[in-house]
């Protein structure tokens, strides 16, 4: 931290930092209905750096519990029977994803910040969900009987798996 700059001290709750997702899945600010302002203090870049990934991990979690809630997939970790000295690693899937191989999507996530579900944080934050998530695409999948597996993390306490 720098001499004059305040501490990095950021809610954990998009409540917190004031934010909602509105019907449109547009990210807005609950008091005035504004999109997302990287810019909160004008003369500290690094601290809205800072903030601005303590909200991108908050819209990861978020995005993690709509997997669950409207994609119905759920939460699986990789490999079932790791030890705890064992890397391991998640994947979201549909009830029956492993029955049907002739019928599984599997989605990837790109490098970078981006997790499970995401295509683009940058693009949930400025757009909306339908443009920064996997979940348009997932929904779309299941409508046409597919089956869908979204891969999780690929380094999580140990090396590259999956």
């Amino acid at each position: 931290m720098k001499k004059d700059e305040p501490p990095f001290d950021f809610p954990d709750t998009l409540e917190g930092f004031e934010y909602a997702f509105n019907e449109k899945g547009q990210l807005r600010h609950i008091k005035t209905g504004e999109p997302f302002v990287f810019n909160y203090r004008e003369d500290l870049h690094r601290w809205n750096q800072k903030r601005y990934e303590a909200l991108g991990e908050i819209i990861t979690r978020y995005v993690y519990e709509l997997l669950e809630s409207d994609c119905n997939l759920k939460k699986i970790s990789i490999p079932v029977d790791a030890t705890e000295s064992e890397p391991k690693s998640f994947i979201f899937m549909s009830e029956d994803a492993l029955t049907n191989p002739q019928k599984l999507m599997v989605l990837i996530h790109g490098s970078g910040v981006v997790r499970a579900g995401q295509w683009a944080r940058r693009l949930i934050i400025n757009e909306d969900l339908d443009s920064g998530t996997q979940i348009p695409f997932i929904k779309r999948a299941m409508d046409a009987f597919l089956l869908v597996c979204v891969k999780g993390e690929s380094k999580v306490d140990g090396p590259a798996i999956l």
